[in-house]
């Protein structure tokens, strides 16, 4: 970075990211409301908007990687980032780089609390669904045959709420 535009480029670079990744958090956190409310629409327009933001994430990953590249002077990965803005001991690039760190943290945590609702959600529909179809999700599953000795594809026996 022989030259001081070179750590604007980068510092401009850093705060781009953290735009994105700050609206990124809050899809996430609409995608975490969605889930909790159960609202089906909802949750399908935040994906919708999950998708395309990503999309677009990728599209400036492409387009950035050779500038990057081209300030750090070599290959770039995170470590080799993160190691190069240490070394350069440029305090906004340090705050930059933290805070985007801190945001995409955050998003992680955000995106694991979403697929624990999701998992949830899942676990309560079929076990209604098993409910539903006199199943008992406690019993081990009973295999029946066939006269041709192939395995039977049907439900286990049991008394369906819909024929009760």
């Amino acid at each position: 970075m022989s030259n001081p535009t070179s750590a604007q480029r980068l510092l401009a670079l850093l705060e781009e990211q953290q735009q994105d990744a700050a609206r990124m958090l809050e899809i996430l956190q609409a995608e975490f409301n969605a889930l909790k409310g159960n609202d089906l629409q909802a949750f399908e327009q935040v994906m919708d908007i999950k998708l395309k933001h990503l999309n677009d994430l990728e599209q400036k990953e492409r387009s950035s990687l050779p500038a990057l590249e081209k300030i750090i002077g070599s290959p770039c990965n995170r470590q080799q980032l993160e190691a190069f803005i240490v070394n350069r001991r440029d305090a906004q690039l340090l705050a930059g780089w933290q805070s985007l760190h801190t945001t995409l943290k955050q998003c992680h945590e955000q995106n694991l609390l979403n697929q624990r609702v999701l998992a949830a959600s899942h676990a309560q529909v079929q076990q209604a669904l098993n409910l539903l179809r006199g199943e008992d999700p406690q019993a081990p599953p009973s295999v029946t045959y066939q006269d041709s000795g192939k395995p039977d594809q049907r439900h286990a026996p049991g008394q369906s709420i819909a024929i009760a």
